[in-house]
């Protein structure tokens, strides 16, 4: 017989392990986008230097039109460039994502702590469980978004119940949702390649 609280019975040790595993999630998250934009910021920077030693070497095989095209585009893509560095570095994603993993480990201690209590002790020690949760959401103000939920929900699957059609659709949410949150970084990388590739092609 179960003589401990039990998260698929239990609705605030439930909450307590979706919440924690969530801001896990976000916590792994945010990190990824830091270097997601490290990286993305640091080639496009590498494009224009190419593309500047580029107008160097081919300056004799350039008309004037070419050459004036190339330099309007380094100037703009440039002026792109300083914009992005600048608001992806005021996003601050490693400073929240510390923050979402020590929200997750607040969170975590309180749920190890519930689930070792017995049945007795749990009910008579719920409310003040209740308010320790609320005070632990309340003192990080950077929530998870819903896409470290599906995250979650993903990986727990099986303890979740959730199989078949459903379970299909929600890797496919989770894929929609990973590839609209990294976008702007593909974007920073693929767009000048393809660009490059369409002006040598029409030339």
């Amino acid at each position: 017989m179960q003589n401990h609280p039990s998260r698929a019975t239990d609705h605030l040790l439930s909450k307590m392990w979706k919440t924690k595993g969530s801001r896990f999630n976000a916590h792994s998250r945010l990190r990824a986008r830091h270097w997601a934009s490290v990286v993305a910021t640091s080639i496009l920077a590498m494009y224009l230097v190419a593309l500047s030693l580029y107008q160097l070497t081919f300056a004799d095989a350039l008309s004037a039109t070419e050459n004036k095209i190339l330099s309007i585009g380094g100037v703009v893509v440039s002026i792109f460039l300083i914009i992005i560095t600048l608001v992806e570095t005021a996003r601050n994603y490693l400073g929240d994502a510390e923050k979402m993993h020590q929200s997750a480990l607040a969170i975590s201690e309180l749920y190890n702590r519930f689930q070792a209590l017995t049945l007795e002790e749990a009910n008579a020690q719920r409310l003040q469980f209740n308010d320790e949760y609320s005070i632990a959401l309340k003192e990080n103000p950077v929530d998870h978004k819903d896409i470290d939920y599906k995250r979650f929900t993903i990986r727990s699957a099986r303890d979740l119940e959730i199989s078949g059609w459903r379970y299909g659709g929600l890797v496919a949410e989770y894929a929609f949702r990973w590839f609209c949150e990294f976008s702007l970084y593909l974007a920073l990388i693929l767009a000048p390649l393809i660009g490059l590739i369409v002006a040598f092609w029409m030339r």
